[in-house]
């Protein structure tokens, strides 16, 4: 199914709910506020990360599209490492025996909503693994004879945006209650990191063996 130069898209929504919904460092930061500062400052965090996606998205839209019409060559080359960046996250989060984290009210440096919703902001626009995710994720669902249209990379972004900042600010209106149950549940994060590994790993797979 194509529509307006996406293809797959429902494919693309349920990895990116997978993929947001996986514990990682936007969900410990959300948590953390929320249950330490309050809800509010759960929520100005929580608009900061989805912003900071977006940030992203743009950089992957106006960088890449360009770089892709220039060349069917450039569009094999981003297909083919893009399919082998995704295995390689899959493997990564597929044998991850990371520890779990407890999510704990804690004192925080950072004071006022502003400065809540900037560090989260910045937190994200400044991670290179978002950058690298976006730069490999965005174009496996993109029509070759759309690669270098924006409209497509936008439209994959707003949706990561918005699933991002429902996720999140569900997590920060809720926050007590949902940290309490994921420090209860010690595999959690386990499952949660085999569930995206997997994911990630058919979807790659796919990719490398797919003809656009």
């Amino acid at each position: 199914m194509n529509i307006l130069g996406i293809e797959n898209l429902g494919a693309f929504i349920l990895t990116a709910i997978i993929v947001v919904i996986t514990p990682g460092v936007d969900t410990i930061m959300v948590l953390t506020r929320s249950i330490s500062k309050g809800k509010n400052s759960g929520l100005y965090s929580a608009l900061g990360v989805s912003l900071g996606l977006l940030v992203h998205t743009c950089a992957a839209t106006f960088g890449l599209s360009q770089i892709l019409s220039k060349s069917a060559i450039a569009f094999s080359i981003v297909k083919y490492l893009g399919a082998a960046y995704l295995i390689y996250l899959g493997y990564q989060s597929f044998t991850n025996k990371a520890k779990q984290v407890e999510i704990k009210p804690v004192e925080s440096k950072v004071a006022g909503m502003k400065q809540m919703f900037f560090t989260a902001l910045l937190s994200d626009i400044l991670n290179p693994k978002i950058a690298l995710f976006f730069l490999a994720f965005l174009p496996q669902f993109i029509n070759s004879k759309e690669i270098n249209n924006p409209v497509p990379y936008l439209l994959l972004g707003l949706i990561i945006f918005f699933i991002t900042l429902i996720w999140c600010s569900f997590l920060a209106l809720t926050g007590s209650n949902v940290a309490k149950h994921f420090n209860r549940n010690k595999n959690i994060e386990i499952w949660m990191n085999k569930t995206s590994g997997v994911v990630f790993i058919l979807l790659g797979l796919k990719i490398a063996l797919t003809k656009k």
